[in-house]
């Protein structure tokens, strides 16, 4: 009796604990919201029209009922997207296919799931009412190429304020010499320039001038790394500007503007160290200015480039 007991007990204990699973189960094909979802972890980083249906059913990208129409699933399908990360699994692909060929409505009841000819051999082992597979967290390429992008561009920017500290006090400093000693501004003597080459080679400006070289050597470090990850995410040309083309300029310029910075500061480092009053002020200023030209580039097409990807 005793053991019987025990059977029936453990019989309910077994029913209650399997029955979470298969609801799960169950719930895990939910129309839309499964539609949704996969979106919303594939492609929500980049595109805020991902939460809700609204936005993800816009006419600019599904034709309801014709998924070949559809620039939501032909991007997907092509593993044109999602451009940071793997492309879908089939049963993700199979399940957009089929919410938009439903018709793309807002219902939660289970779709019809049946594999497109291209993927049947892959899908034999499976049945036709496979379910998605569960998202899977993995390193997102795209995040970290904005991380690394918008990074590099700040520490250009502390590498070019590091420079105006070190460029102000150098000129605070000579100023007073000069009004202390009664020369003239227009009368630069050699007594100027041997102070100058002394503040030069004082261990203050030896400090500021290796943080700006550091901060500028880190900040192309990111920017490097960016473009290998950039170059990564190409996908197929599409008529118009598109946010690549706009990314490919921005390159082009960061790199000649990068070129002009590098030859400008090794001529106004050549000047400094020699006490060159007239050429340090032209070759400051022209330093300064491309300097800051730089992240601005950067960080406005990056801007840019954010929005384009959100459309």
């Amino acid at each position: 009796m005793h053991a019987h007991s025990v059977l029936r007990l453990s019989a309910c204990l077994l029913l209650l604990l399997s029955f979470p699973f298969t609801a799960g189960a169950q719930e895990a094909n939910q129309g839309f919201l499964t539609a949704r979802q996969i979106l919303e972890d594939n492609c929500s980083a980049c595109h805020d029209w991902t939460a809700s249906f609204q936005g993800v059913a816009d006419p600019s990208r599904v034709t309801p009922g014709s998924p070949d129409k559809s620039r939501l699933y032909t991007m997907v399908a092509s593993d044109e997207m999602p451009m940071g990360g793997q492309p879908l699994p089939v049963t993700q692909k199979n399940l957009l296919l089929a919410w938009i060929a439903a018709g793309a409505t807002e219902s939660e009841e289970p779709l019809v799931l049946t594999l497109p000819e291209a993927a049947q051999p892959e899908a034999a082992a499976a049945p036709s009412s496979a379910l998605p597979a569960p998202p899977v967290r993995r390193f997102n390429k795209l995040k970290f190429h904005q991380f690394s992008g918008f990074t590099s561009a700040s520490l250009f920017l502390a590498a070019g304020a590091i420079g105006v500290v070190q460029v102000g006090t150098l000129i605070s400093a000579s100023h007073s010499y000069r009004d202390a000693n009664g020369i003239d501004e227009n009368d630069i003597s050699s007594q100027c320039a041997s102070y100058i080459i002394d503040l030069w080679n004082d261990p203050e400006h030896l400090a500021l001038r290796w943080t700006h070289v550091g901060l500028l050597t880190a900040g192309e470090g990111f920017y490097l790394y960016n473009t290998v990850t950039g170059i990564g995410m190409l996908s197929k040309e599409r008529p118009g500007l598109s946010a690549q083309d706009l990314h490919r300029y921005a390159f082009f310029t960061h790199a000649s503007l990068m070129l002009a910075q590098i030859i400008l500061g090794v001529f106004t480092t050549e000047v400094l160290s020699r006490g060159d009053h007239w050429s340090i002020i032209g070759l400051g200023v022209a330093h300064t200015a491309v300097g800051f030209t730089i992240p601005l580039v950067m960080i406005g097409s990056g801007v840019a480039v954010r929005r384009m990807l959100k459309m």
